[in-house]
């Protein structure tokens, strides 16, 4: 199979990113495990604060698991979700799950591997796919992998990165998190059988948590081992900036199918927030140089587990409006310093300005997902954005959803633009993307041999007059009750040719 080879399968289809722990918990018994407290779901601050010794160490949990993911199986429908995509389920001591062991277990939980192969039936009955998040560029400190390692057997010393001192080397200083050798041929081979277990248990897709620090064999084997078993699956890689920015150029010669498209969001989170076309159009000629058969896959989010919510971007305190500073939501600045971090003044302030829910960010809100789901790519929605949660970074991004809380009319909007995705999937699949942009008006066609789609938004605060003229023209959305003469404040209107 050609390694330029893209699944077909995967376009056109709209993803939801689900922080399992937070999403839903079936009514079952929880075992009890030592170190672990269980929050009431309805209790939705978090324990911003540090434990009594000083150390934060997220090991509260609120019980998400997969039966959970089952229940809702026809609210994703509803929303026109076909592409689930579960943060990691193997056990660890955190209830991010990203201080992993031997993920060829599920935390218990979250279930057993019948409840995976149970939603991976259920949602493939409904013509849903699953997306499952592997990490292989650390463990957990508390893993028996690494134990063995400090306790001297050389076969498990080989997974992990020392320094000149035989001390063990952590990702960013975490010191949960030991860094793995991603150059040994031993781990390259079990992290290559966690990816068989998942697929062969019905996973469709791999993403690939730090994927852009992997080696270019360590993920040539990955793909290999998942296509061996189904040449249908994706693999998407974590990349937080432009592929080639870091000479990184992994969807150019094959190494995975797509990756997280960080530098859209930014671009249009920045364009709704604060009108920056010239940052908008510069992104969009960036993924213009990416090959041309990954553009329909790319995943493209608004907010995730690591950024704040959409809401707080839009319009909350303390973004970042200038690109070259960094990213928009790149907000820590005030609280670091050389070689240290104030993470319990970055938390508190989160605390302290933890609401975002104005009408104004609302509308914006909707401006910013009309964008997404009208890019070439597959929007991908943090579980929640579409039910108003909002917050600032970790944990205050990653509270429970509020089921029979949610914000109304957040969510039929998103019902909406749902329908308005899936019933034009013929064009928003493949179609080409072709784009006008100024600090007020934002102009998106999308064209292809069935048809030309355009959308139209304004996202100022005055009425901005436009014209649509052709008598072939059906409005099939607006926003605002915007016409086809006059955009409304913070509206918007698409059309099909």
């Amino acid at each position: 199979m050609e390694k330029t080879y893209i699944p077909k399968r995967f376009k056109g289809r709209t993803g939801y990113h689900i922080f399992v722990d937070r999403f839903c918990r079936a009514e079952k018994e929880i075992p009890l495990i030592e170190g672990r407290r269980m929050k009431q779901w309805n209790d939705a601050m978090p324990d911003w604060w540090p434990d009594a010794d000083g150390e934060y160490r997220n090991q509260y949990f609120y019980g998400g698991n997969l039966q959970g993911i089952i229940q809702k199986l026809e609210y994703f429908s509803e929303l026109s979700i076909d592409l689930l995509y579960l943060s990691p389920i193997s056990r660890t001591n955190t209830s991010h799950h990203y201080d992993v062991g031997d993920q060829r277990e599920i935390d218990p939980y979250i279930g057993t591997w019948e409840d995976f192969i149970t939603l991976c039936y259920e949602a493939h009955k409904r013509k849903m796919l699953i997306a499952v998040d592997l990490v292989f560029n650390h463990m957990g400190a508390k893993c028996e992998f690494f134990q063995k390692a400090l306790a001297g057997e050389e076969k498990y010393r080989k997974w992990f990165e020392w320094d000149e001192r035989g001390n063990p080397v952590y990702w960013f200083g975490f010191k949960d998190m030991p860094q793995c050798n991603k150059l040994e041929p031993s781990y390259q081979e079990y992290a290559c059988d966690v990816v068989e277990k998942y697929v062969k248990h019905g996973a469709d897709c791999i993403r690939l948590d730090l994927g852009e620090n992997l080696p270019k064999e360590f993920l040539t084997k990955i793909k290999k081992r998942a296509k061996e078993i189904n040449p249908e699956v994706l693999v998407v890689s974590e990349m937080w900036d432009f592929a080639l920015k870091k000479g990184n150029p992994q969807i150019y010669d094959g190494q995975v199918d797509s990756l997280m498209n960080y530098p859209l969001s930014d671009a249009i989170l920045r364009w709704v927030r604060y009108g920056n076309y010239l940052h908008y159009e510069a992104g969009l000629r960036n993924l213009a140089k990416y090959p041309a058969n990954v553009h329909d896959v790319l995943w493209n989010h608004l907010d995730t587990h690591d950024t704040p919510r959409a809401l707080n971007m839009l319009s909350g305190k303390g973004m970042l409006e200038d690109p070259f500073k960094g990213h928009l939501w790149d907000i820590e600045g005030p609280w670091r310093s050389y070689n240290n971090f104030d993470t319990y003044g970055f938390r508190k302030w989160e605390s302290e300005n933890d609401f975002c829910l104005s009408s104004e960010a609302i509308k914006r809100l909707k401006l910013a997902a009309l964008v997404q789901y009208m890019s070439k790519g597959i929007p991908i929605v943090l579980y929640g954005t579409e039910a108003g949660v909002y917050g600032y970074k970790d944990p205050f991004n990653r509270k429970p959803y509020p089921w029979s809380n949610e914000r109304t009319e957040i969510l039929n909007f998103y019902v909406e633009l749902g329908g308005l995705r899936a019933s034009n999937r013929d064009i928003l699949a493949d179609g080409d993307m072709y784009v006008y942009v100024d600090e007020r008006i934002l102009e998106i066609v999308r064209r292809n041999e069935y048809g030309i789609i355009v959308a139209v938004l304004n996202r100022t605060n005055s009425e901005q007059k436009i014209g649509v003229n052709n008598y072939q023209t059906k409005v099939i959305f607006r926003l605002n009750e915007s016409t086809e003469r006059i955009l409304k404040p913070l509206g918007a209107i698409v059309y099909r040719i």
